[in-house]
């Protein structure tokens, strides 16, 4: 039985956004349409095959609506249209990662056509890489450590009880949550994601909940928040570990009503979100030292998922290698290389800090500057290597504990990169902000020369 396709269009000009979804409507596709930057980005983790967006959002640019699809659902074709001619954004856009584009006024023969070139490509794209591969979605895993987590994902799915996903920086925990939201009954229905560690402590309150025109300097109008924006769906709050302890009442009040007033207003609004929410953080031992409180971490903690470090699953690492060597190999255009015996008993025995984020890293830096047919050891990045010609690094110790094989793991990255956090941070696959925290937890706070 074929399934219809769904093509998000995003138009400002409302005759125009009309009648694109009268045409794909016609046409067999499930037309879905979208007026802003906004209602775009909502989107993300709807079940969208392909998306049609227009240059100039009115005041806004639909580059921005590139950017962030390309970085939450890089698998999704995405055309662009523009009215201008304008051949180096055109140009611009091919280069963040746009398939084509369009001049309007449109064709319809002509958007038919790209329509026709570009899904059935995915099409069989996604039909292959489920034939491989062992997995949900993005993530990869025969393991039996994996298996439990899939297993876990289904079963919470059916459910709308908040989730708390738990595990190391680079686990892939808002994989867990696009596939939740996927695989539940709000699968239709916006998905939002916001980073709390990624927001400035003073803008937190005001990006979750809205303001209104007035509520401070600067705010000229009234802006909806997260909670808002996700209504109907699913909110994603990753490192919520990082909230501030002085709004937690508040994120705590609203978990327990879905109530909330948008800043410099009394007026309540209330919504149906579903909460997932994930942390690299140990709460619990937060909580003993009086970092966060135990009430929003009991409600926050209804149904868990832990995600298994790559340590903890290296049977996994093969079939990971193969599957980013291949969607990486897409991406740029370029056949997938072969692996190396001994490059492939350092990437499966090396233990992986960052995890699998640090391991899609290091294999895309091989793919891009290692040799085209065959990547050996000499292809290393040096900030794993050291100096290829030589022994490569095993692993620690077996007896170090899991806090000391992180501390160790920081203080080599700080080392490799003379001092430089921002690059330290890179290759260890966490953020800057998660290793100045560490750092601080161990009274190393004062920061180093940057390079």
């Amino acid at each position: 039985m074929s399934v219809t396709q769904s093509i998000l269009v995003v138009e400002d000009q409302a005759r125009e956004r009309d009648a694109m979804v009268r045409l794909l409507n016609s046409e067999g596709y499930r037309a879905i349409a979208a007026s802003n930057r906004d209602e775009a980005c909502s989107m993300i983790g709807a079940s969208i095959d392909l998306v049609i967006c227009d240059l100039r959002l009115g005041q806004q640019d639909g580059l921005d609506v590139l950017k962030r699809w390309r970085e939450r659902r890089p698998s999704v074709p995405f055309l662009l249209m523009t009215a201008y001619g304008d051949v180096s954004s055109a140009v611009t856009a091919m280069k963040l990662g746009a398939i084509d584009y369009l001049t309007k006024p449109l064709k319809p023969e002509e958007l038919l056509v790209l329509l026709n070139r570009y899904l059935p490509m995915r099409q069989n794209r996604e039909q292959s890489s489920s034939d491989d591969f062992a997995g949900i979605g993005r993530m990869i895993g025969r393991s039996s450590a994996m298996k439990e987590v899939f297993e876990k994902i289904h079963r919470v799915a059916e459910s709308d009880a908040i989730v708390l996903i738990t595990g190391e920086s680079g686990t892939g925990k808002e994989l867990v949550a696009s596939a939740i939201h996927s695989l539940s009954r709000r699968s239709a229905a916006p998905y939002v994601a916001v980073n709390v560690s990624a927001l400035p402590e003073a803008l937190i309150e005001s990006e979750l909940f809205g303001y209104v025109r007035g509520a401070f300097t600067g705010a000229n109008e009234n802006r909806i928040g997260r909670f808002h924006a996700a209504n109907g769906g699913s909110l994603f709050m990753d490192e919520v570990g990082d909230f501030p302890l002085v709004l937690q009442p508040k994120l705590l009040r609203v978990l327990e009503t879905f109530s909330f007033s948008p800043v410099g207003s009394n007026e309540e609004q209330k919504v149906d979100v579903r909460l997932i929410a994930a942390t690299s953080r140990n709460i619990p031992e937060m909580v003993t030292n009086d970092q966060f409180r135990a009430d929003l971490y009991h409600r926050l903690n209804v149904l868990n998922i832990d995600l298994p470090s790559l340590r903890q699953r290296p049977e996994d690492i093969p079939e990971l290698i193969e599957y980013f060597l291949k969607d990486c190999a897409r991406r740029h255009l370029r056949p997938p290389p072969e692996v190396s015996q001994d490059l492939m008993e350092f990437l499966t025995t090396y233990e992986w800090p960052g995890n699998v984020r640090q391991l899609r890293n290091a294999i895309e830096n091989m793919l891009v500057m290692g040799q085209p047919n065959r990547l050996t050891l000499d292809d290393l990045p040096k900030y794993l290597s050291g100096n290829p010609s030589v022994e490569p690094v095993r692993s620690a110790p077996k007896t170090l504990n899991l806090h000391d094989l992180e501390r160790q793991a920081i203080m080599n990255a700080l080392e490799r990169t003379m001092g430089n956090r921002t690059h330290a941070a890179h290759t260890l696959g966490i953020s800057v902000r998660t290793l100045q925290r560490k750092l601080k937890q161990w009274g190393m706070d004062a920061p180093p020369q940057e390079r």
